[in-house]
């Protein structure tokens, strides 16, 4: 296998763990056993478990905003583009054994156990989502299909908010259906 194959395999299976178990619960251990290579080459590629979660936060948040500016880019309603928004959370909760969370999430659930380093890369992608939402709202607000009556700001933030909470109270109360239905809710109270 060449050495980027198992660096990307590396990674991809430790965000599958702290997707769905958390930072705390994952292991260079459980790491080698999923990808079948002895922990001193995880070692080899990702000194410390700081270094493999700086690789894995970059990664993650590079493709989800790529992603989330594909969806602002589209020639799509402001409804149409908050629902597909919507359902970048929605996908990810209801993928695999349907436990999934966001990465971003679950590092913010565990930030007091981060460095500094790391604290700072989730706070960026908090931000640089709800910046997108403030665009996308104001898209919105401008053509009439968005009541938002306070700060658009607020608005954002109350949104992404319950989108990255909100998976973690559905892995708690029914899952993505449970999800699902705050979505709804979510376009109902902000609809025009």
């Amino acid at each position: 296998m060449k050495q980027t194959d198992t660096k990307t395999l590396i990674l991809d299976v430790a965000q599958e763990l702290i997707q769905r178990l958390g930072v705390n619960c994952m292991s260079y251990q459980d790491i080698s056993n999923s990808v079948g290579i002895r922990k001193a080459s995880i070692h080899t590629h990702f000194p410390r478990k700081d270094d493999l979660l700086a690789a894995l936060l970059d990664r993650y948040s590079d493709r989800f905003l790529r992603m989330v500016d594909g969806i602002l880019a589209s020639s799509d309603t402001p409804e149409v583009k908050l629902r597909r928004y919507c359902g970048l959370f929605e996908t990810t909760l209801s993928s695999g054994d349907r436990d999934k969370v966001c990465l971003c999430a679950m590092l913010g659930a565990e930030l007091k156990t981060l460095n500094h380093p790391l604290v700072e890369r989730v706070r960026c992608f908090y931000e640089a989502n709800e910046e997108r939402l403030v665009t996308l709202l104001n898209d919105g607000r401008a053509d009439g299909s968005f009541r938002i009556d306070e700060d658009v700001q607020t608005t954002a933030s109350l949104i992404f908010g319950l989108l990255e909470g909100g998976m973690l109270v559905a892995r708690v109360r029914g899952g993505s259906d449970q999800f699902h239905q705050v979505i709804e809710q979510l376009m109902q109270f902000i609809k025009v």
